[in-house]
């Protein structure tokens, strides 16, 4: 030791005060610090390193103090096998280093340090307990005059022991600290949890409070039982609103509650409690008997809460009164059936006003449709006249040539014949008669096949059902019953395009085509055009009426469709028309639209949706 033996005792001393428990107040690696200082001072050395075996498994060396180090040094690793202090750790054996390390035998394996201070000599001990090794301590001497030797490491050596002993002891006493402080702040933990605990019981009662509150502030039942036993656990005060009977009751007799469940439903809520074990939630209404007689619908919901097993724990639930809502229901079905009946008869009255329009509009077509059937026949009938003469002119003529018969070689009765054929012109007569027959049946066709429009149109004798229809066939038809209306008014123009067949009620929608163009001839006033026209586009059919008429006044534009809305005079028509058509159309699916400007005309369209026909095997 480089210190005179007073010295040494005086080292030991402050050593021994080191180690004392006043001085565990600061932080251990000050302590650890302030022990190494002292080392350092008695050893007469420059630097020097204490390092320990630290983590939970006392694995990792780590440097806890150095003096000539770099700061950051402190707390670092050393990594196992590295250097002196792991070869002195290695080999638990005290080491006297003079020089440099990196040309000793010893040290070969590690990679030598460059741009180092190389000490004149070092001294490094193991720091070791019994078999325990806790660490490693070396000082260092870069002074020439102060050269250890291997006295100096022996002597050193004997102090290493107390110096483990301190360096044990402040650990100890560190870790007893830390101990301390985890279990002062176990407590405090304990504490805040007990405030916590006794916080949230008081919270718990106060919420327990207001949930009774609340529960008791329905009027609704909610209760709770035992599966088997049907012990109530708990029933809110709505109870005795509900059946008329205190709560008291019910808690002291678990049968109640059924007892006075109508004979007609109880075994339907028996059921529904038995299904609870297969089905956790069951809903049943029934009805109940109060002491003042009455009686109470119910709409019962109950939940079944299992354990981890699956076994039925409790049952809880609420219910409802719903006399109410089912004395209201009553009263709406019988709403709701009288409705319906006065439904029926709306739309009874709904199909005779349909009736009515288009006997309506069959009407107001009466006076043309027997113009139209009064020409035909008018030269029908002439030409029957005249007919009629021709063939007594030839019967004549055959009787003539009866009286003859034998005596036609007679000169003046052959002449006499020649006269008469000439004056009643047998040969014009032979061609007029077969022209008046053509004619005529033409007239008859036509008569024919007028009627037979008419027919089809009001719907006399046919059958009003769905139909594969050519549209462009309603339309000539519908012209035809019509054509007296506009003939008169306005030049017909037909712009028909390439559509497919229709799936449709062919009837109605000619009734449809009617009011258009009828509609159409009363928008003009004196002449104009009506414009037909057809196509298809996007997956539908449309038809477009366009007339060059007076057009329809904005304020009416909302209005057209509206059942009995009508511009025309009083007597003229009974605003069902476009209503009905309107009707018609959406019932094919399809919709109507209207295009007008006051003083051009007024376009309606038509369309309906495009389906396939199915092909005909």
């Amino acid at each position: 030791m480089l210190l005179t033996e007073s010295q040494q005792w005086d080292w030991i001393y402050n050593l021994y005060q080191l180690g004392q428990s006043d001085a565990f107040e600061e932080d251990t690696n000050k302590i650890f610090e302030k022990l190494l200082r002292h080392i350092v001072e008695g050893f007469r050395a420059d630097t020097g390193s204490l390092v320990l075996y630290e983590g939970e498994d006392s694995s990792c060396l780590t440097i806890v103090a150095a003096l000539g180090l770099p700061e950051e040094c402190v707390g670092s690793a050393i990594p196992n096998g590295n250097g002196v202090i792991a070869w002195v750790l290695a080999n638990q054996q005290a080491l006297l280093i003079k020089g440099d390390i990196n040309k000793d035998s010893r040290f070969l394996r590690y990679p030598p340090k460059t741009k180092t201070r190389i000490p004149v000599a070092s001294m490094c001990w193991p720091l070791q307990i019994g078999q325990r090794l806790i660490g490693a301590l070396s000082v260092n001497s870069f002074n020439d005059e102060c050269s250890y030797t291997g006295a100096d490491l022996d002597h050193g050596q004997k102090l290493v022991n107390p110096i483990t002993l301190v360096i044990d002891n402040i650990r100890l006493h560190g870790d007893q600290r830390k101990r301390i402080q985890q279990l002062a702040n176990a407590n405090q933990r304990y504490a805040n949890a007990n405030q916590q605990l006794i916080e949230a019981h008081k919270r718990l009662n106060e919420s327990e409070k207001r949930l009774n509150d609340i529960l008791n502030s329905l009027d609704s039942v909610v209760w709770s039982m035992e599966p088997v036993t049907m012990k109530l656990l708990y029933l809110n005060k709505a109870a005795t609103e509900v059946s008329g009977r205190p709560v008291e009751d019910f808690l002291n007799d678990p049968q109640l509650w059924l007892n006075i469940i109508d004979p007609i439903d109880r075994k339907q809520v028996e059921a529904s409690l038995a299904d609870l074990k297969t089905n956790s939630i069951q809903k049943v209404i029934y009805r109940i008997h109060r002491p003042d007689g009455g009686l109470r619908w119910l709409f019962h919901r109950m939940c079944a809460v299992c354990d981890d097993a699956g076994s039925p724990v409790r049952i809880d639930g609420i219910t409802v009164d719903i006399t109410q809502h089912k004395n209201a229901e009553d009263l709406l079905k019988q709403r709701n059936q009288e409705l319906q009946t006065a439904l029926d008869t709306i739309q009874e009255v709904q199909q005779q006003l349909v009736q009515s329009e288009k006997m309506s509009s069959i009407g107001q077509l009466a006076a043309g449709v027997a113009h139209e059937i009064n020409n035909p026949i008018g030269y029908i009938n002439s030409n029957l006249t005249s007919l009629k003469t021709y063939v007594e002119d030839l019967l004549a003529l055959v009787e003539k040539y009866e009286k003859t018969e034998g005596e036609c070689a007679d000169g003046e009765q052959l002449r006499q014949i020649q006269d008469f054929k000439q004056q009643i012109d047998l040969v014009f007569l032979k061609t007029d008669v077969l022209d008046l027959l053509v004619e005529s049946h033409e007239g008859a066709s036509r008569v024919k096949k007028i009627v037979q429009d008419l027919k089809d149109f009001s719907h006399a004798g046919g059958a009003d059902e769905w139909q594969w229809t050519n549209l462009h066939d309603c339309l000539d038809s519908t012209l035809n019953i019509v054509n007296n209306e506009i003939k008169y008014k306005a030049r017909v123009v037909k712009v028909y395009g390439d559509i497919p067949r229709a799936w449709c009620l062919p009837h109605q929608l000619n009734q449809v085509f009617m009011n258009l163009l009828v509609n159409a001839a009363h928008a003009i006033e004196k002449e104009g055009t009506i414009t037909i026209r057809t196509g298809s586009e996007n997956g539908t059919l449309w038809v477009e009426v366009s007339d060059t008429g007076q057009g329809i006044l904005p304020e009416h534009a909302n209005k057209i469709f509206d059942p009995f809305f009508t511009t025309k005079p009083v007597g003229k028509g009974t605003g069902l028309g476009l209503s009905v058509s309107y009707s018609i159309v959406k019932k094919h699916q399809g919709e109507i639209k209207v295009d007008s400007r006051i003083g051009e005309g007024t376009t309606f369209r038509v369309v309906l949706p495009k389906k396939e026909q199915p092909v005909d095997l």
